[in-house]
């Protein structure tokens, strides 16, 4: 077996066009290549190599790229052994140590990560969480992005030579009948229901927790096709708020992606105002004008295009939804009698 460095070089230089000029080196570069390992490089250098522009600090975006990098090639090159386990198992064995060991995690006195879906990045990308208490969970956002990167760029997959299992897969049905029907919520509380209408139906069916992550859909998309399915329809089943209707939207992008190979025929989003009873409307809705500033903007883009309730920014979370009157949906979309394209979701009249 050659050395892990000559494995390297000829790797790189088998990067398509695409892929060498996002791995580039110089300006902009996405990769530093090392001829050493990461664990034997001083702190030192690790600050030389990967000072961002500014010269401020550490790049973070920079070392972890090159991280996952040389850890792909020390697996092609049989140095280190592939994870064989979910995403925290590069986290624990690669990233965290090399992380502690040069002193770049800082403060990480948070919640156990076992609660956390690193495999679904939650919207923590922000630069003011890269420090401080909450730079572990910066990180570990930073890191699925990165590995999402790499697939996209058709470096590898999931299950390739990381051997990344999947965490959501007690959570996905594909339909005996008909398969390329994919009944979509991001709710894991409504499991049961999904299962149901896969049973009765004889679709695919899938429960999310929150925005499902890329390498749960890889996983849905080679089973997918296995069953010979090339071209998919999606009803999804989010809440009515601004974030489920982006869910609904970047559910079907992902399963879109051109390295999963599957077409999107139809991506429907579900949810409207008449699944709810108006009692329950009135006891539960969600006032979005307290949400974080930040999230300002998502509401005004998602008051235009639904109008909210009764013209204010109120949402509802699909958990409260009527069951048959989901049910009832689900077969009126199956049937293609329900197919609201603008807007997305329905607007309660005024009383």
């Amino acid at each position: 077996m050659k050395d892990w460095q000559t494995l390297q070089d000829e790797m790189i230089k088998k990067l398509t066009p695409t892929q060498a000029d996002w791995f580039k080196e110089g300006k902009g570069k996405k990769v530093v290549v090392l001829k050493d390992r990461f664990k034997d490089i001083s702190t030192e250098q690790v600050r030389e190599y990967f000072k961002d522009e500014k010269e401020t600090g550490i790049n973070d975006s920079l070392l972890v790229t090159s991280l996952i990098w040389q850890s792909f090639v020390l697996i092609k090159a049989r140095v280190i052994d592939s994870m064989n386990g979910n995403m925290r198992s590069f986290w624990y064995r690669e990233l965290r140590p090399f992380l502690v060991k040069n002193g770049l995690l800082g403060n990480d006195e948070i919640p156990e990560i076992n609660s956390v879906d690193i495999e679904s990045p939650i919207e923590i990308y922000d630069e003011g969480l890269s420090k401080g208490s909450g730079r572990e969970l910066y990180i570990l956002n930073l890191m699925s992005r990165k590995f999402d990167d790499y697939v996209l760029k058709g470096f590898f997959k999931f299950k390739g030579a990381f051997k990344f299992t999947d965490p959501r897969k007690s959570y996905r049905i594909i339909g005996h009948n008909k398969p390329r029907y994919i009944f979509f919520t991001e709710k894991e509380g409504l499991w049961e229901l999904c299962k149901e209408i896969a049973k009765e139906y004889g679709i695919s069916a899938v429960a999310a927790h929150g925005e499902p992550g890329l390498l749960t859909t890889e996983y849905l998309a080679d089973e997918l096709k296995a069953r010979d399915v090339r071209n998919v329809k999606i009803g999804a089943l989010t809440d009515y708020d601004p974030w489920g209707y982006n869910i609904a939207d970047s559910f079907g992008e992902k399963v879109g992606e051109t390295v999963f190979d599957l077409t999107i025929e139809k991506n429907s989003k579900l949810t409207s105002l008449d699944l709810f009873t108006e009692e329950t409307i009135e006891y539960k809705k969600r006032d979005l004008t307290t949400v974080n500033p930040k999230k300002k903007k998502q509401v005004d883009d998602w008051m235009k295009i639904t109008h909210g309730i009764n013209d204010e920014p109120y949402g509802m979370h699909v958990d409260n939804a009527e069951i048959d009157l989901i049910k009832k949906r689900v077969e009126d979309w199956l049937d293609g009698k329900y197919d609201k394209v603008k807007p997305g979701f329905m607007k309660q009249k005024k009383q």
